[in-house]
């Protein structure tokens, strides 16, 4: 029994000794500017790669935390015009160039909320109009498949605070872990933009490395909501038919989506780098991304 008594004694101090807070360094007026680049391919066509530079600047001390300013300063690509999915994913990405988005966060760092978002979405939603615009003057034939305004209505809806506030708590992003205090093979669940339900878990390396695994969590059931709920909002004339041959498709369909995220910390507790990828097949659609997250300066 004493054996016993001390084995889970020694277990208990070594998962103390596991745990790693996250809480940067913030001081009004710090700025930490980072360089991604992105490799994306979707269902075995060419890849479509990325690059960007974000800075995020702490422009304000409170009471309660901090306010912190994170603007997209570039985003740049290696699709032509005969590559349409590539430009899509492309001017999607530009719709937030050069807009501060201002995060509220606690004492650690943690993104609590989208100070600015009204007006950030209308901002959005004015360049929304002029990227289409561009976008169908590149590509006319997209007509053929939706007007501007379904195309317009498709991007707006996945402009919510909700989205941009998850863009910096449940992507890879610099803010991800901040907040978070990290115990070897402990476990979450989050919802991710897609509205896919997530499980994850962290894993410390011996060498001061934070690795972050994700997987898809959602029941048979879970799953069929998904899928009426996507076809109802994308495609509302076929989902009768969706939801009358929900078995069939589902029996036909593959779903799977995985993530890893490998971290690196500077000495002030800003990420230095982070290499994440993500392979996933929904619906049909296959997609992996890989990206590269590196502090500059």
């Amino acid at each position: 029994m004493k054996k016993l008594l001390l084995m889970g004694m020694l277990l208990v101090a070594m998962m103390v000794q596991a745990q790693t807070k996250i809480a940067p360094k913030m001081d009004k007026g710090m700025k930490k500017v980072y360089d991604a680049e992105s490799v994306i391919n979707v269902n075995g066509q060419k890849d479509v790669k990325l690059t960007s530079e974000t800075t995020f600047t702490v422009k304000e001390a409170t009471a309660a935390g901090y306010v912190v300013e994170m603007i997209v300063t570039k985003v740049e690509g290696n699709s032509d015009n005969s590559d349409m999915t590539g430009r899509i994913m492309l001017l999607s990405e530009q719709m937030m160039t050069n807009l501060p988005v201002l995060v509220e966060t606690d004492k650690d760092g943690k993104p609590l909320r989208v100070q600015n978002f009204e007006s950030l979405k209308e901002k959005i939603s004015a360049y929304c109009d002029k990227l289409i615009d561009e976008l169908l003057k590149e590509i006319p034939q997209l007509t053929d498949m939706m007007s501007k305004e379904t195309l317009k209505q498709q991007v707006m809806s996945s402009v919510t605070e909700e989205t941009l506030l998850k863009s910096v708590t449940e992507s890879s992003n610099p803010m991800t872990l901040n907040g978070k205090t990290i115990t070897m093979g402990a476990q979450d669940e989050y919802v991710n933009n897609e509205g896919m339900k997530m499980k994850r878990m962290y894993f410390t390396g011996a060498d001061g490395t934070i690795t972050v695994t994700a997987n898809l969590n959602m029941s048979k059931d879970e799953l069929k909501q998904f899928i009426i709920g996507q076809v109802e909002k994308q495609m509302p004339d076929q989902a009768e038919m969706v939801k009358s041959n929900i078995d069939m498709l589902m029996g036909n369909l593959k779903f799977e989506d995985t993530e890893k995220a490998i971290y690196t910390l500077a000495s002030d507790g800003w990420v230095k780098t982070i290499v994440a990828e993500r392979s996933r097949e929904l619906m049909g659609q296959k997609m992996s991304t890989k990206v590269s997250t590196t502090l500059k300066n």
